[in-house]
C-alpha cells in the first residue's frame, strides 16, 4: 500500500500484523468458549451481534476516520493484554473440568514426567536422543 519498503519494514509489518491478528483472534476464540459455557442462547447471541457491530464500525471508522481507528485499536489491544491472562485461566478451569468428566485428567496425573520428582527412568525415554 505504501509502495517500495526496505525488506526489514515488510518484515516487520508482517510480523506485527501477524500478532494483531493472532492477539485478535485469542481473545476472540477465548471469549466465545467463555460464553459458550452458559446454558442459556441469549449470551452467544449478544456476543455474536455485538461482534458483527464492532466489525462494522471499525471498517467504517478505519475508512472514514483513522486517527479514531488507530484511538480503538489500542485500546482495544490494551484490553485484550489485560483480558487474555484471565480468559486462558477460564480456558484451562473448562479443559480441567472436561477432562475430570471424561477422567482424562486421571492418566495425566498418573504419568509424572518431572525428572524432581524421581522418575527419571521416563523422563529419559522421552527425551530426544543426543
Amino acid at each position: 500500500m505504501v509502495g517500495d519498503v526496505t525488506p526489514a519494514i515488510e518484515i516487520s509489518a508482517g510480523i506485527l500484523g501477524g500478532t494483531m491478528a493472532a492477539t485478535a483472534h485469542a481473545t476472540k476464540a477465548g471469549a466465545r468458549l467463555a460464553a459458550n459455557t452458559s446454558p442459556e442462547p441469549f449470551t452467544n447471541w449478544g456476543l455474536s451481534i455485538a461482534e458483527d457491530i464492532a466489525v462494522l464500525a471499525g471498517l467504517w471508522a478505519a475508512i472514514n476516520h483513522p486517527v479514531l481507528f488507530i484511538i480503538m485499536l489500542v485500546a482495544f489491544f490494551a484490553l485484550a493484554i489485560w483480558l487474555l491472562p484471565k480468559i486462558w485461566r477460564a480456558v484451562k478451569a473448562i479443559a480441567r473440568k472436561l477432562g475430570q468428566w471424561t477422567g482424562l485428567d486421571k492418566q495425566a496425573e498418573a504419568v509424572n514426567l518431572d525428572p524432581k520428582d524421581g522418575n527419571d527412568e521416563l523422563w529419559k525415554k522421552l527425551q530426544p536422543p543426543k
